[in-house]
């Protein structure tokens, strides 16, 4: 059995949660309004996390949460129920870690390997080592190895949600319901902001947790016919490149939006933030950050809560962001790249449309119960075959090939 060959961050295994310390200022009255209202600027200015105003986000829901006591440092909408998409999979990989079972290796079924992208595309009969499904789970945010972690520690997915729900409750996660273990729409499938701070900072207890979201890139072996290495990469921008490193876990479909759960430390003091329903995620996530820790405004990575446009302007400014979580599979890394089409709910209604691509012209694979069109050389000649599908009605997304 091959090793698994890993690269991680510099965040290391030793950071400590330590209770920011908020010094307490009182003032004395000022003998006018304008002397009070400097008074009042510079004052706030020095206190920890009350850097300007409220953060302005595109977020639906947010939570600032100190790790070290669980306490709100500030919140909007943080027990709103929503659709929480990949961040699921901070839950599920909670439960896989205590499972005792990380040393097991779970076979791949048939209904795991047609779970709907983003995946490794894991086909039947193959095995994975419990403990890298769950790195390909917090990692490329893999739909079908998710499935693969329910199956093998409950038999089936219904069964595992039961277990996520009982986890959920135990915690504190009191607005949390959970329908399957990846996060894809799906009825009663919701958390809010403050449950999934509350998850996040239980597995942060877990050793191996915090290893793994260090992780930026990691080969693990599949065993087939034969063994071969899979590489897994993270899908958090703020991993490294920020002003610190930002673990956490992505989460995006088209009802959550985008969604992020995640924590940092500086100068000796741990947070976590959660954010529902952004359509400027990394940038709501620096904003949270920034009010959390009160950070400097030299600091040129961060955008200052003061400085910022209105929600509104922060939405159509940012940024677009590749959606590269629930609904796309993540092909940056692949070496071969194909057109997709589904999952449709039934094989025959993929045939179905099987046969109305060959009357245009297309060549379509079967796949379970999508469709695959072509296998390009590069990513950018896959996408200009999705342009002129999605033209026709289609709704194509462009998936990387496996190996072999």
């Amino acid at each position: 059995m091959g090793s698994a060959v890993l690269e991680r961050t510099g965040v290391g295994m030793d950071n400590c949660c330590v209770r920011g310390q908020r010094e307490m200022i009182n003032c004395g009255r000022a003998p006018g309004r304008v002397v009070v209202l400097f008074a009042f600027v510079g004052i706030a200015a020095l206190i920890p996390g009350q850097v300007g105003a409220a953060p302005r986000l595109t977020a639906r829901a947010a939570v600032v949460m100190d790790a070290a006591s669980g306490d709100t440092i500030w919140a909007r909408n943080a027990d709103d129920s929503l659709p929480p998409a990949s961040t699921t999979k901070i839950l599920t990989a909670i439960v896989a870690l205590e499972s005792g079972r990380l040393g097991e290796r779970f076979a791949v079924s048939e209904f795991a390997a047609d779970t709907a992208p983003s995946k490794i595309n894991l086909r039947p009969g193959q095995r994975m080592r419990l403990q890298d499904l769950v790195y390909a789970v917090l990692l490329n945010s893999a739909n079908d190895a998710a499935e693969v972690v329910a199956e093998g520690l409950a038999g089936s997915q219904v069964a595992f949600a039961a277990r996520m729900n009982e986890k959920a409750r135990a915690i504190g996660a009191t607005h949390a319901h959970f329908a399957n273990p990846h996060g894809l729409t799906a009825a009663g499938h919701v958390a809010s902001a403050r449950d999934l701070a509350v998850i996040f900072r239980y597995g942060l207890r877990q050793p191996l947790f915090r290893e793994i979201l260090e992780t930026r890139r990691v080969d693990v072996p599949l065993e087939g016919p034969g063994i071969h290495m899979v590489a897994l990469h993270s899908h958090n921008r703020l991993l490294s490149g920020y002003s610190y490193p930002v673990i956490g876990k992505t989460g995006y479909t088209r009802p959550a939006r985008h969604c992020f759960v995640g924590a940092a430390t500086h100068d000796g003091r741990e947070i976590i933030i959660a954010v529902l329903g952004a359509s400027d995620l990394w940038g709501d996530a620096k904003r949270l950050l920034t009010y959390g820790f009160g950070a400097a405004a030299e600091r040129p990575t961060v955008v200052m809560a003061g400085m910022l446009p209105m929600p509104t302007v922060l939405a159509r400014r940012a940024e677009p962001e590749a959606e590269v979580d629930d609904d796309t599979p993540n092909a940056s890394a692949a070496s071969r790249f194909a057109v997709q089409l589904g999952p449709y709910s039934t094989r025959r209604s993929a045939l179905t449309a099987r046969a109305h691509l060959a009357r245009r012209g297309y060549t379509a694979m079967l796949t379970g119960r999508a469709l695959r069109l072509g296998s390009f050389s590069s990513e950018g000649k896959a996408r200009r075959l999705a342009a002129r599908l999605r033209l026709t009605g289609y709704r194509p997304i462009v998936v990387g090939l496996p190996e072999g």
